[in-house]
């Protein structure tokens, strides 16, 4: 994604947050950027807001898996983090030069995250840390791309305990595999239903985000799961849905 797509693709972020502020009668989240809320509701709960293709989860360096407590306290996920970025040279131009001593390097502990993260104890943690920072967040709040019958200025809001659930249940975590010429084995960790539907990686595209963790999950496979697996569904608004356990829950 060049420089110029980002910042549209953060722009439209930021519309859709002040859309779905105006719906419920919240506000949009002013607080650090390191944050995962995007709005408060009125009645002070808290929402993060994602829409688009891709929906990226986090994007973070070697410093937040060193000092954030929350993935310190989730096993082995920091440390492998950690040891994933550090088979990347510090020095992007080092890396660009000569990839493949970094390729082989990173393998190991790529599959050692992988291990890590389909432990019974430690998936639903996972999820719960990177999409919602651990309780910070009560709904995660989506808008829909080409998901048939529902309309793309609609808002699905599901609430935490439903998401982390059907995800942990759900996903099956792989490693990436090699699939031609110039690949190599175990670069990323894959998340899939009947395809790659997400992934863990290191950026190595850009100086500026080279050697930053990124985590990004596909948004209509996976709004598509969630409505599918979470029972009860209620319509309150023309642009508001709501599911499972935030029909009790939610109010605007």
């Amino acid at each position: 994604m060049s420089s110029d797509d980002a910042s549209l693709k953060k722009m439209s972020g930021h519309v859709r947050e002040s859309e779905f502020a105006q719906l419920v009668g919240g506000s949009v989240y002013d607080g650090p950027h390191t944050d995962k809320t995007d709005v408060i509701d009125r009645q002070g709960s808290s929402h993060s807001i994602k829409g688009g293709e891709w929906w990226q989860i986090f994007l973070y360096s070697r410093g937040r898996f060193e000092n954030n407590t929350g993935f310190i306290d989730l096993g082995n996920v920091a440390p492998l983090m950690i040891r994933c970025i550090d088979a990347l040279p510090e020095d992007w131009d080092a890396y660009k030069m000569n990839k493949e001593p970094a390729k082989h390097r990173l393998q190991e502990p790529m599959r050692l995250l992988k291990d890590e993260l389909i432990k019974p104890d430690i998936r639903p943690a996972f999820y719960e840390k990177a999409i919602f920072n651990g309780k910070e967040v009560d709904y995660w709040s989506l808008r829909p791309l080409y998901i048939p019958q529902h309309k793309e200025t609609e808002f699905h809001i599901f609430a935490r305990e439903d998401v982390v659930r059907v995800l942990s249940n759900t996903l099956d975590i792989q490693n990436s595999r090699a699939r031609g010429r110039g690949q190599t084995d175990a670069q990323k960790v894959i998340f899939r239903l009947n395809k790659n539907v997400g992934e863990i990686e290191l950026r190595t595209d850009r100086l500026e985000k080279y050697r930053l963790a990124k985590m990004r999950l596909h948004g209509p496979s996976i709004l598509e799961l969630l409505t599918h697996s979470i029972s009860g569904e209620q319509q309150i608004t023309d642009e508001l849905i709501i599911h499972g356990n935030a029909i009790q829950a939610f109010r605007i």
